[in-house]
């Protein structure tokens, strides 16, 4: 079994930059999508054409080698190619081929499902089956509805939980996700996330639960707007993902927590990004020690192997037969057998201490940068989450989406790719990344910081 790192890997030479990016073959085939594809699709891509992955890295088709900490939207957690975990989806993709496990179940279905909840938080005693995460969070939102039969759903501002229409609109990172969309597709109320740096609300009040967002829930939402009977539950990501890399502050839990229990409402936590250790825990939810009544699983389940989701549920939350789940390709043998190899390997190695090894030094690095840069309005740094806001006016907060945009080009030309969302920078390296290639590709972070800033004026 290979370790933590693979000898192989530690002779990696990144980044290095032979072509300005993009080169002559990347145009090329970025220019034949182009033609061709959903402009949508084309918008979003990076300026470069794929040629390989390997362990923390991106090659492009003009050799081009790249730091990757975006980790392809984090579902890639223990570096790419990873023999351990594709010689195990192999051999079942030779044995099985594509087979619907609604149909025709395997013992790997069993496994995995078996092993799901024993990593899962305390009450948890049912599972089902789903292909990705968006797909995992539609089955959770059925399963609440089904189980309590109350119709609204409340979500936060600021999460992302998917693209289809039910996913889009209990989501609210950005507007434009679920334009068109909203008004289709009623039962879902937003308040703002417990966001120590953005929220909108002021302190706690005297006398209330010890937290805003709580507060703002019962004082406000739950007298004017909405009757907690009609609520079948929350859906929160324990850390914002692409919203920013955000974690609520301690006093949430316990009061949204309480707040549930009150009204007879389901906790789901939509772990599709958090979960597998991103957090520096297995799951996010541990973090706080909250038992949530369904938990949903996506990305890094897979390895970075196959695609796969889940959804854990307790007794209540799932304890039922008449709910229809799923897609003919969810829980594929293959898909099964990489994700209990990646499981494997959490049990095997230190990934989660290497997390917070990195978590560390992105902490003291991120600090140093919002000490040196007034464009900068906030760092945070939970497990390998990392993100970085750039501001107009550090007194207003804001936005300088431009500046933001610009710093990510900066880095791409650099040899360090990263997520450049609709709110911050978002740093998301391997789970297995050495400190001193994370060490690296924020050093060339502040190097694009300052040329995006000189180039600006600033």
């Amino acid at each position: 079994m290979s370790p933590l790192i693979p000898a192989e890997w530690e002779s990696i030479e990144a980044p290095v930059i032979r072509t300005e990016p993009p080169g002559p073959r990347s145009r090329e085939i970025l220019g034949r999508i182009e033609r061709h594809a959903y402009p949508g699709l084309a918008d979003g891509l990076a300026p470069f054409a794929l040629a390989s992955k390997r362990a923390w890295t991106v090659t492009d088709v003009d050799d081009n080698v790249y730091l990757d900490l975006a980790s392809a939207s984090a579902s890639v957690p223990l570096g790419a190619g990873r023999e351990e975990l594709i010689a195990p989806a192999v051999e079942a993709m030779r044995r099985f081929g594509n087979e619907d496990s609604h149909a025709l179940a395997s013992e790997l279905t069993a496994e995995l499902g078996e092993r799901l909840l024993a990593i899962g938080p305390p009450g948890l005693s049912r599972y089902d089956l789903a292909l990705n995460g968006t797909e995992a969070v539609e089955i959770a939102v059925k399963m609440m509805r089904r189980a309590t039969g109350r119709p609204v759903v409340i979500g936060f501002l600021g999460a992302y939980h998917g693209e289809s229409t039910t996913t889009a609109a209990l989501g609210a990172e950005h507007a434009e996700i679920s334009r068109g969309l909203r008004g289709l597709m009623p039962g879902f109320v937003h308040v703002p996330y417990p966001h120590p740096y953005r929220s909108p609300l002021r302190e706690p009040r005297p006398g209330g639960s010890g937290d805003a967002t709580v507060d703002y829930l019962r004082d406000h939402v739950l007298f004017h707007a909405l009757d907690p009977g009609e609520v079948a539950g929350v859906v929160i990501e324990p850390v914002l993902g692409s919203g920013g890399c955000v974690a609520p502050p301690d006093s949430f839990w316990p009061a949204l927590v309480e707040l549930c229990a009150e009204h007879g409402w389901l906790l789901c936590a939509d772990e599709v990004k958090t979960g597998m250790g991103r957090s520096g825990h297995l799951l996010a939810v541990e973090r706080w020690a909250v038992e949530p009544d369904l938990v949903c699983l996506g990305k890094a389940l897979g390895g970075g192997v196959m695609p796969i989701g889940a959804v854990l549920g307790s007794e209540r939350a799932m304890g039922f037969d008449d709910v229809p789940t799923g897609s003919t390709w969810s829980w594929l043998p293959a898909s099964c057998a990489a994700a209990l190899a990646t499981l494997d390997f959490y049990e095997r190695e230190p990934v989660l201490e290497n997390v917070r090894e990195l978590e560390r030094l992105a902490a003291e690095r991120l600090a140093a940068l919002r000490d040196r840069f007034e464009a900068i309005g906030d760092v945070r740094a939970i497990g390998c989450f990392e993100a970085i806001e750039f501001v107009r006016d550090r007194e207003t907060k804001q936005r300088a989406t431009e500046l933001q945009h610009a710093v990510a080009a900066g880095m791409c030309h650099r040899g360090v790719i990263a997520d450049s969302s609709t709110t911050s920078l978002n740093l998301q390296p391997s789970l297995v990344m050495p400190v001193a290639a994370l060490d690296r590709a924020l050093a060339i972070v502040a190097e694009a910081i300052d040329a995006a800033l000189a180039a600006d004026g600033g």
